[in-house]
């Protein structure tokens, strides 16, 4: 599955296979779909099929919330193609749940995720119940389980979670605390041997469906190119096994910006790299070798996290209270000598407030609430959070209305010092914006942000060579190319390293401007760096088409910007999304990717009324909307559609004739 090595243009379609139209539709896409995909890319001269994540996410309908780095997940099966139903049982078993599924999935417009994959599960149990004899004499799956050392602790995990009517692991009342000696107990034990060898074979039949569709799409000139996110759930095998690779105290997140006042707290563990690297990062190189079975190409989702990672307590909400891990912290050795006594520390790491401030938050709440979460200071009309108040968690426990929590989250984060331990300090992201800020002398704020630019300057070379580091291992390990995801903050060293080891970066057009410049113009795709990758929009933005009329005001700018002459027009039209797209295949990016949405509008009766209605994540919601898209017609009949077909084939002759 190696990739042949990055020279020319390439152009692609991203579409997640979830959203995938089988002819034999069960409700949702499956692995056997992308073969049919993949052949009209090659009729059309795309030669990228990128997916999202397929790692088994329980019932999280988040591909992003995976419960193993290397399990896929049982949704995308195709119970059609299992080799079983050869024996007559099982086909007739089978049959009848095909069917149901079938007649479920009936004029459906969304993937109901939770009834297909429950129905799906049915179905496999039933058939593994009805041949599990002929299963046990053939030998292949004993074989298979002994090559793949992942697997036993897998289904072990997944029993237990049966067992615990699918409860986080922290909360069973056994195994909670494993080591190899209880996985071996646990698989030993003639009680657990169905179950166990039930999960093992669903994982043998799916990689076997995956590896066939790899192979299918490389006999068609098509890349399959994987996502490998960077986080694991904390409720996973990995995390439950593998206890001492993670620091479950800290939860990765994202600091405050325009869109987040309060910052991102994702909820999952970070690494600790420290301990990873013991071993010479043997879990990750083996997570890497899983993925390389399968794909050309891999998009590492939030590729700043092997730079730093925002890190923020458990105890938090929010992202507010984070800080870059690994950093140069300020310790306070160091802010002594700078003249600040542990006093003003305090002051500067410990939010203080008046009975006036408290009662604007509280309301009526504040006689009540005062001395449970208020300490005073002496006599004085000043109050700091009493020691009983843990984090952001413990206020979100209290029983007020949320308006009041909010309100106490955003005192609780009102620092320009965050304690990332007892001697160690954190600027806060938003430290100028700290009530108590502009009451410190001018001496004390440029000696504070004399500290915080030499911390600055170490952290570029702290985070460059962590990012070489960790980057390079993976980058030697195997022989897909690696795109990284690198939105959000980034910082300076993030391009070079990139660069350096040969990493496509990410440019999605609506986002990439000059942002120190005046008026924060658009970028020029033509101008983007070869080493990147360039996509119209992605699974956590709208599509071409919804962006043109939520933000009217930049069509344009950003017309002018593709170099397309007169008036941007109004309405997002056919014609309109072919010279948008036709304009975006001239990026000087390697690659050009394009959502299979932003096809769709290239054509009249493959898109929606409500262009929202394309969307497929919308980040910070949850609902049953996010990761249930469809496509509107059967993949095979999207090869028969004329004016698609034509408008992608326009769209790949711009790109060859850059």
């Amino acid at each position: 599955m190696d990739f042949p090595g990055l020279k020319g243009y390439y152009s692609g379609v991203a579409v997640p296979v979830a959203s995938l139209r089988g002819e034999s539709d069960s409700g949702v896409g499956e692995f056997a779909d992308l073969p049919e995909l993949g052949r009209l890319c090659a009729e059309t001269g795309l030669t990228v099929l990128q997916i999202l994540p397929v790692n088994d996410s329980g019932f999280d309908t988040s591909p992003y919330s995976a419960i193993s780095a290397y399990a896929l997940h049982p949704i995308y099966i195709r119970l059609d193609d299992l080799p079983e139903l050869s024996e007559e049982r099982a086909a007739r078993v089978a049959a009848e749940h095909i069917a149901g599924l079938a007649n479920a999935a009936e004029g459906r417009t969304r993937v109901a995720y939770h009834e297909v994959l429950s129905g799906k599960l049915a179905a496999l149990r039933a058939i593994y119940d009805t041949v599990h004899e002929m299963i046990d004499a053939d030998r292949s799956l004993d074989r298979w389980i002994e090559e793949n050392d992942w697997v036993r602790p897998y289904a072990v995990f997944r029993m237990m979670k049966d067992t615990h009517e699918q409860a986080a692991w922290w909360q069973w009342e056994q195994l909670s605390e494993p080591g190899s000696a209880d996985i071996e107990a646990r698989w030993g034990d003639p009680e657990n041997r169905d179950t166990l060898r039930f999960y093992a074979w669903i994982q043998q039949r799916l990689e076997q469906q995956l590896s066939a569709a790899s192979g299918k799409l490389s006999e068609c000139g098509v890349y399959l190119k994987g996502d490998l996110p960077i986080l694991m759930n904390d409720d996973s095998a990995d995390v439950w096994l593998h206890r001492d690779i993670f620091r479950r105290e800290l939860r990765a997140g994202a600091p405050p910006d325009m869109f987040s006042r309060f910052g991102q707290n994702w909820g999952f563990p970070v690494y600790n790299w420290e301990t990873l690297a013991k071993s010479d990062y043997r879990w990750w190189r083996g997570r890497l070798r899983q993925a390389a079975k399968f794909f050309h190409m891999f998009r590492i989702d939030h590729v700043l996290g092997f730079f730093r990672i925002w890190a923020v307590p458990a105890e938090n909400e929010t992202g507010s209270m984070g800080f870059f891990s690994p950093a140069r912290h300020l310790s306070r050795d160091e802010l002594h000598r700078a003249g600040f006594s542990d006093d003003r520390i305090r002051w500067l790491s410990e939010p203080h407030m008046s009975r006036e401030r408290i009662q604007e938050v509280l309301g009526e709440h504040t006689e009540p609430l005062l001395d449970r979460v208020f300490e005073r200071i002496g006599d004085e009309n000043l109050y700091t959070f009493s020691e009983a108040v843990t984090g952001e968690r413990w206020l979100k426990h209290l029983p007020i209305e949320e308006e009041c929590i909010i309100g106490l989250i955003d005192l609780y984060g009102d620092r320009v010092l965050v304690r990332t331990d007892d001697e160690q300090f954190s600027p806060a992201w938003s430290m100028k914006d700290c009530s108590r800020y502009p009451s410190l002398a001018q001496e004390e704020k440029r000696a504070l942000e004399e500290m915080v630019s030499v911390c600055a300057e170490e952290n570029e070379k702290i985070w460059a060579e962590n990012g070489r580091t960790l980057l390079g291992f993976m980058r030697e390990e195997v022989n897909m190319l690696p795109c990284a995801e690198d939105l959000g903050v980034v910082p300076d060293c993030v391009p070079e390293v990139l660069a350096e080891l040969g990493i496509l970066g990410l440019r999605v057009p609506r986002w990439a401007r000059e942002w120190e410049e005046e008026g924060q113009p658009f970028i020029p795709p033509t101008e983007y760096p070869y080493l990147t990758v360039c996509a119209a929009s992605v699974h956590d933005t709208s599509t071409v088409r919804g962006w043109w009329y939520e933000e009217p005001e930049a069509r344009q700018e950003f017309w002018d910007t593709l170099g397309l002459t007169g008036t941007a027009p109004e309405s997002y039209h056919r014609e309109t999304a072919q010279s948008v797209l036709n304009a975006l295949s001239g990026t000087g990016s390697a690659i050009a990717m394009y959502e299979i949405q932003d096809f769709f509008a290239l054509t009249d009766d493959l898109i929606p009324d409500e262009p929202n209605d394309e969307r497929i994540n919308t980040p910070g919601t949850y609902n049953l909307v996010n990761w249930s898209y469809r496509i509107p017609y059967r993949t095979g009949a999207l090869r028969t559609h004329a004016r698609l077909c034509d408008a992608i084939r326009e769209v790949v002759a711009h790109r060859r004739s850059r």
